[in-house]
């Protein structure tokens, strides 16, 4: 089981398949098993899904990973495809695996440090390296908007940490937020292909962003920018960051003639799977988003509400938090929690983050109408309270509604059950 602690919170039959299924979107995104499924070598031709390239074609490779669960799926690649041929990489994660030529650097997330700076300032000498006969593989994950870092002009690593942090505290959503950061980046927004140029660059990508904007996804260092200083300057204004220095991404066509960008899952890969082990368990899934967005406050009592008798309500994206109170929590913990007041008779809500941390250390949330609500009237809280103080990993957790994970799973953006007998 992926889920760490799932029988001891099966406490009842609608929890424990409300977790099944949960435990069946894990599965699904489990990064060795992932990476397997998608891509294999055939006469030396490295198979992409639908896609073939012909490793023969090229003088060097070069592997290039970042974001959460990049180091693990570059360790898969390197299973895949002939070591031989592997000239030199680096991966940038927050964890650092042994990878053979490839080297490897444990970066700092939510927030960039120093450290994601020496890693990328690393990726950047490496991609210089490559010539018009190489092929640079690219491992994008979720996460890589702050784990590569190269502030641009006169900026520094703490001026990012100050915008990181008001953002993530304000409410923007991800595609704010990464207009924001690119614009304030010599690495994303295109500029990661530039420094690759004139190589052939495959991109597999694993989408955490809601809609598979693959130029949101991990702000986008291989796709071509669409936004304008103009819009990050806008959205600085609405979240009331005041004046920044902005720098334009690199628009230049001929940049990215040679990028393949490929996603390799998404929000949707974990949708897929759960439907199955719904109907596998009785009940007819229906689909809520495919990209959900919103405040978590407001997404938990809105699928509560819609969920009907013998169904399996899901959905996939990410939903926001505005950060008021010093409290602790995620955005998954507080769709969770703040479903709890609109939970009909025999149901139960799992919201949780695809890669485990739901800004702490915690993976989500569970709550149902009966073990649920017995226990919060034991402790005498206030779910909607608790929310509104920023403070739904202490009342969850004395209910027995936090969940943790075993292994490394692809970051694909949060995913929910709403599921009622």
């Amino acid at each position: 089981m992926i889920i760490k602690n799932l029988s001891k919170l099966a406490v009842n039959p609608i929890r424990r398949d409300a977790l099944l299924i949960a435990e069946a979107g894990y599965e699904a995104i489990e990064i060795n098993r992932l990476f397997q499924n998608v891509c294999s070598l055939q006469q030396k031709k490295l198979c992409i899904g639908m896609h073939e390239f012909n490793l023969e074609g090229y003088k060097n490779i070069y592997i290039i990973g970042l974001g959460k669960g990049s180091a693990r799926a570059t360790r898969s690649i390197l299973k895949t495809i002939p070591t031989s041929m592997v000239k030199a990489g680096a991966v940038i994660d927050i964890e650092r695996l042994w990878l053979g030529k490839i080297k490897s650097f444990k970066g700092t997330h939510p927030l960039p440090s120093e450290k994601n700076i020496v890693a990328t300032n690393e990726i950047i000498k490496i991609l210089s390296r490559a010539n018009k006969d190489d092929l640079v593989i690219t491992i994008i994950c979720g996460g890589g908007s702050s784990l590569i870092c190269r502030p641009s002009g006169n900026l520094t690593c703490t001026d990012l940490q100050v915008v990181g942090d008001h953002l993530l505290k304000s409410g923007a959503d991800i595609t704010e937020m990464n207009t924001i950061r690119k614009h304030l980046s010599e690495i994303h927004g295109g500029f990661l292909a530039k420094y690759a140029y004139p190589a052939q660059v495959l991109s597999l990508i694993v989408s955490d962003v809601p809609g598979n904007k693959i130029d949101m996804v991990a702000s986008g260092p291989t796709v071509r920018d669409t936004t304008s200083i103009a819009d990050a300057e806008g959205l600085a204004k609405k979240h009331g960051l005041g004046n920044l220095n902005f720098v334009e991404t690199p628009k230049d066509p001929k940049y990215f003639e040679k990028v393949h960008n490929i996603i390799l899952a998404s929000g949707e890969t974990a949708l897929y799977a759960m439907k199955t082990k719904a109907v596998e368990l009785g009940y007819i899934p229906k689909v809520y988003s495919k990209s959900l967005n919103g405040f978590a406050k407001n997404v938990g009592p809105q699928m509560a509400k819609s969920v009907t008798r013998n169904t399996a309500l899901l959905a996939c994206g990410e939903t926001q938090v505005h950060v008021t109170h010093p409290g602790k929590g995620g955005r998954n913990q507080d769709v969770a929690l703040s479903s709890m007041p609109f939970l009909p008779e025999n149901s139960a809500v799992i919201s949780c983050a695809s890669d485990g941390k739901d800004n702490i250390p915690v993976a989500g949330g569970i709550v149902d109408d009966d073990f649920s609500v017995w226990k919060i009237e034991q402790i005498d809280a206030d779910p909607t309270k608790a929310v509104e103080l920023n403070q739904s990993y202490i009342t969850l957790k004395r209910i027995q509604g936090i969940f943790k994970i075993r292994k490394v799973t692809a970051n694909i953006s949060d995913f929910i059950v709403v599921l009622r007998k």
